[in-house]
């Protein structure tokens, strides 16, 4: 099954906050697109994504770092407390909540590790992304 470019941002987001979650909130770490291993048509994803999580205020690089075309790194990355208190939020699927106590950040933790992916189920507001998008509305 081909992915599309919405499935593709759910995954890579996903494997973002996976890892700078693990991170915890320590100096010195970096975070590149070869630390995925995904295949090269992500690579154009990887980039609008650590923007993305970026310009939401999820998640906060040392000097405002950003990733670059060369070596996409994002320098000492952590999420920030706007990001935990979304991450805590419920998960939802349009209007529904998905499981009776399940949050966003394991929603994010199923699609990183290849266990789910929401983005299949509608539009935007259907998928882990959605789920950010929701929960900052409120």
């Amino acid at each position: 099954m081909t992915e599309n470019n919405l499935q593709k941002s759910e995954l890579v987001i996903s494997k973002i906050l996976d890892r700078v979650i693990d991170f915890g909130l320590q100096e010195g770490t970096e975070l590149s697109f070869q630390d995925f291993h995904l295949q090269e048509d992500y690579k154009h994803i990887y980039n609008g994504c650590c923007d993305w999580l970026i310009a939401e205020g999820i998640v906060r690089c040392a000097d405002g770092s950003r990733p670059f075309v060369g070596n996409m790194c994002m320098f000492s990355p952590t999420i920030t407390s706007r990001g935990f208190e979304r991450l805590n939020q419920p998960f939802t699927l349009g209007e529904e909540v998905v499981q009776d106590k399940m949050s966003v950040g394991q929603a994010v933790r199923e699609v990183a590790q290849g266990q789910k992916s929401y983005a299949g189920f509608g539009d935007f507001v259907g998928g882990v992304l959605g789920g950010f998008t929701k929960s900052m509305a409120g």
